[in-house]
């Protein structure tokens, strides 16, 4: 233990001991995570600088910060500094700027000028932050720390709790330290992720009498008599309390030393002018023994540390001296008084910070209100001319209220794009307090077309329409009046009544038609004002009428050369073909249009979308290998940019996993979606629906009837309408499985009611609903059956559908050749499961007419592929099907797959075992393997249950043993 650090520390062994063993865990490769929390004073931050000073021992590599409130409306300022904060005297990182370049979104980088940023800055600025401290981890053990967390920010809480539930996939252990009061309801949630996630939580307690009188020894030298004790009762067991009313005394003289004990004196000693009056020393608070601590500093130096109080809790003496506008040469005496008197202390490398953030919330709160304010505008004037970067000017100027006067215009108007990209909150409150009493003139328009862009990127539609409005009242600039237009448009297509659409729709068109016609026909900004009315008529349902007016528009902006409008138009010509059913010309739109959005922030969005549609084209044809291949590049741009897409494509590769019988992947890569994509109606759909159809055919009743029962919960919208394909299969399977037939026919049958021609899919379960209808002897469910999977074949021509209609008519016309080319065409593209039960009907009807030795080769070639997937309901079924008809089982039948050890690993898991015993980080395991950074974390804490070890040096272990 690094003893200089803990000595002081009292009735915390028990505590220490603990720490100490997860360090001396991490130095071994194991993760952890560890919770500090008390009252303010007992001893969080004490305790928590003796852990770091003991992991400091231990030679590994310590970050820590504090939260505060400056940095509370900037976005992971203060997780960015703490991976920029090496902990120790005279210790640096040598890359701290690679910090900042990380923490700024690649996504959300723009062109200059550049207003219509898409994607959400902060998320991805949080995904690049934890793919740093994957690549940390890699390089060797590491300790993150985070002080305050009381303070700390929406996303940098959402990114702890991001890494708690990561923590022991690698060498890292997170120290958090919190206030058990105010309660925040995210504080509660890290709390229950510290807990479900095996960290340890530590509530510091009051310290013990014994131990009061031990703090008293270590602080004075001597043993405390009891009149002093009785004294120190008033501190309650408070270390911090304790300590001031000791530092107290000890100035007004009230302590005496007897040679054998320390004692508190009969009277105080004469004061100055600066000390409490009479005689006896009064009883105080802990916010007034603060208080008497600082009275006794000069003038100056309570002047130098209210200042001080302005900046981040550890701060450089050049901070104060751009603030102050003096030379350091003069703040050194001011500095040394508050060192000396225990006010200020050493913080990391050559910073200083307060020795309490209760005693920097004293000197802050001490400030009148008008001139904390005015100080707080001083400095963002000094830290702008010193061109300081704009996280830590929008900290002063957010504090300073509505004091700014005019001089803040011309630094927001050239500093509001890289703010928006860094802390869109902020840049909106900042934008509006500018422009809310200044004249429409040229630069408040300047300010107003920032603002309607930041705010449409906070999804702040209302004011994204005040702003665009005003713009289009007084601008005469193209440019801002065409994105003005844009923006105003779509702000008001995504807050359209429900009852009022159609109307609101027209309204949007309306408003972009009259001011593209005050535009020249040959702009870029005409051009797009035309697409955005193409995108309106599509939301009205004049599809012809769009896809007319998106051909002209392509001719005109591909003479304009402009991607944006060429890219938007290839997208809304793609959705016409598609209807159309020409599948390979609304690839070609999409394929080229993806290809002319390239790196452009403006059109991320956009390329998003196509790619998304891009997969879904791809799957329609079954062509798996190229919608695996789109939807990696798409999911990898959403998860780096923080674009709302990532849920939808995440959802689509699990669907993709199924389809192809990588039914442990799909379970993965759905475990992966953000909490808010899982409570999404139509991705819950989704996501439930393919977890219940795995369950199902694995034979896990009680797994499947769970994510039924939560589908049945889900709301009835036409999204859900249209994607529940996998509920029908599931429910139906579970019933089959139970041994009603009824059920499960009355249940499915339900999908050939019209309401549900626009269900995505519904094939799927057409070819059970024929069998299940046949053997219940419902032949007039089944006819209708077929007829439905004729209609749905005549509308999409898609090959897959058309196999689907070859198994319903084999099974209606009791023709095994039909279904066995079902099954031939399902084995070519690669749909496994859908094979096996087609061949399984095959072998029924073979063995129905006496052909046994090709229904045995029928039923082993599908009994194979169930025991590949692990598909033992399917299996079951299979063999009691056959027995009926006398055939045998030749092969051996599905089994589960076993819950622990080397052969638990799936094929994915066993090549992600191999890299991380190779010492890749996620992210690089992401990067070789074409997945999610998400999913490779969820991969490797799969690997970590079933091989039952505790750290990735353990994975590598297990797996050199197995290679031996």
């Amino acid at each position: 233990m690094h003893s200089g650090v803990a000595q002081t520390l009292v009735g915390r062994q028990h505590h220490m001991e603990l720490i100490s063993s997860l360090t001396e865990e991490l130095v071994k490769g194991l993760g952890g995570v560890l919770l500090l929390q008390g009252e303010p004073g007992i001893g969080k931050s004490a305790l928590l600088a003796a852990a770091l000073a003991d992991a400091l021992d231990k030679g590994l590599d310590v970050r820590h910060g504090v939260c505060d409130e400056l940095n509370q409306r900037l976005p992971l300022a203060v997780v960015q500094q703490t991976l920029s904060n090496v902990f120790g005297p005279g210790r640096q990182w040598a890359d701290t700027e690679a910090v900042a370049a990380h923490a700024t979104s690649e996504g959300a980088r723009s062109h200059r000028g550049a207003r219509l940023v898409t994607g959400d800055p902060v998320t991805a600025a949080a995904e690049e932050l934890l793919v740093l401290v994957d690549r940390l981890c890699a390089a060797g053990p590491v300790v993150l720390a985070l002080d305050d967390l009381q303070l700390a920010d929406e996303a940098t809480l959402l990114v702890w709790r991001r890494l708690c539930r990561t923590a022991l996939q690698r060498p890292l252990l997170l120290i958090g330290a919190c206030r058990l009061v105010p309660q925040r309801a995210e504080l509660d949630l890290l709390r229950r992720d510290v807990r479900d996630h095996a960290g340890t939580t530590l509530t510091l307690q009051r310290l013990s009498e014994p131990d009061v009188a031990e703090l008293a020894r270590r602080i004075t030298g001597r043993q405390a008599g009891p009149r002093l004790l009785g004294r120190l009762e008033l501190a309650s067991g408070n270390p911090l309390y304790i300590r001031e009313i000791m530092d107290a005394l000890t100035r007004a003289g009230a302590l005496q030393d007897n040679g054998q004990e320390t004692e508190l004196g009969p009277t105080a000693p004469p004061r100055s002018e600066t000390q409490r009056g009479g005689a006896e020393f009064e009883p105080m608070s802990l916010s007034e023994v603060i208080a008497d601590r600082l009275a006794f500093l000069s003038a100056e130096t309570r002047d130098v540390l209210r200042s001080a109080a302005l900046l981040p809790p550890a701060f450089a003496i050049t901070d104060l001296t751009v603030l102050l506008g003096a030379p350091a040469v003069a703040l050194t005496a001011p500095v040394q008084e508050a060192v000396a008197a225990g006010v200020l202390e050493p913080a990391d490398g050559d910073r200083l910070g307060f020795r309490h953030g209760l005693i920097r919330q004293a000197l802050y709160a001490s400030v009148p209100a008008a001139l904390r304010i005015a100080l707080h505008r001083d400095a963002a004037q000094a830290l702008i001319a010193r061109g300081s970067s704009v996280e830590r000017v929008a900290e002063q100027l957010l504090s300073a209220a509505d004091a700014a006067d005019g001089w803040e215009v011309d630094w927001l108007a050239d500093n509001a794009a890289a703010l928006t990209r860094r802390a869109p909150d902020a840049a909106v409150t900042l934008l509006e307090r500018a422009v809310a009493h200044r004249s429409d003139d040229v630069r408040t328009l300047v300010l107003l077309d920032h603002l309607a862009s930041a705010a449409f990127l906070v999804t702040d539609y209302e004011r994204a329409k005040r702003a665009a409005q005003r713009v289009l009242a007084h601008a005469s600039d193209p440019e801002q009046r065409g994105r003005a237009a844009w923006i105003l448009g779509y702000a008001l297509l995504r807050t359209a009544r429900a009852d009022e659409a159609t109307t609101d729709y027209q309204n949007a068109m309306s408003i972009v038609q009259e001011v593209a016609a005050g535009l020249d026909p040959d702009t870029r900004w005409h051009a797009r004002l035309r697409v955005f009315v193409v995108f309106a008529l599509m939301h009205l349902g004049r599809s012809e009428e769009a896809a007319a007016e998106a051909a002209a528009v392509l001719v005109v902006a591909t003479q304009l050369s402009d991607a944006m409008s060429i890219a938007y138009t290839r997208h809304i010509l793609s959705v016409a073909q598609w209807n159309h059913q020409d599948l390979e010309g609304a690839l070609d739109h999409l394929t080229r249009g993806i290809a002319l959005t390239g790196s452009d922030p403006e059109l991320l969005d956009l390329r998003l979308l196509m790619q998304g549609n891009q997969a879904g084209l791809l799957l329609d044809m079954d062509r798996f290998a190229q919608a695996r291949e789109v939807l990696a590049d798409a999911r990898a741009l959403a998860e780096r940019t923080g674009n709302t897409r990532l849920g939808p494509s995440t959802v689509r590769a699990g669907e993709v996993a199924l389809d192809t019988g990588r039914w442990d992947d799909a379970l993965t890569e759905l475990a992966t979606l953000s909490e808010d994509d899982a409570r999404h109606p139509m991705l819950a759909a989704l996501t439930h629906g393919v977890a219940a159809v795995v369950a199902a055919h694995r034979d896990e009743q009680a797994v499947a009837r769970h994510h039924l029962h939560l589908l049945e919960e889900l709301p009835d919208t036409s999204y859900n309408t249209s994607n529940l394909a996998y509920r029908f299969q599931a429910r139906a399977m579970v019933a089959e499985r139970s041994g009603d037939l009824p059920s499960a026919l009355t249940g499915l049958q339900e999908v050939l009611d019209s309401s549900y021609d626009v269900m995505a899919d519904r094939v799927r379960v057409l070819p059970l609903l024929v069998r299940l209808a046949l053997a219940a002897g419902d032949r007039e469910v089944a006819e209708r059956a077929g007829a439905c999977v004729e209609a749905d074949e005549a509308k999409s021509r898609l090959p897959r559908v058309t196999a689907a209609r070859m198994w319903c008519h084999g099974l209606l016309r009791s023709d095994p050749a039909l279904v066995s080319d079902a099954a031939g065409y399902y084995r070519k593209v690669g749909r496994p499961a859908e094979m096996a039960q087609a061949l399984e009907d095959a072998a029924d009807l073979l063995a129905g007419a006496g052909q046994t030795g090709p229904a045995r080769e029928a039923l082993n070639d599908a009994m194979l592929t169930y025991t590949d997937l692990g598909a033992v309901w399917d299996s079951r079924r299979a063999v009691a099907r056959l027995r009926v008809h006398g055939v045998r089982l030749g092969v051996r039948g599905a089994r589960g797959r076993p819950r622990t050890g080397w052969n638990a690993l799936t094929d994915t898991e066993l090549k992600v075992t191999e890299l991380v015993a190779a010492g890749l980080s996620n992210p690089d395991i992401a990067d070789a393997l074409v997945l999610s950074r998400r999913t490779v974390e969820t991969h490797v804490s799969h690997i970590l249950a079933k091989l039952e070890v505790k750290s990735r040096r353990e994975v590598a272990g297990v797996a050199e043993a197995h290679r031996s």
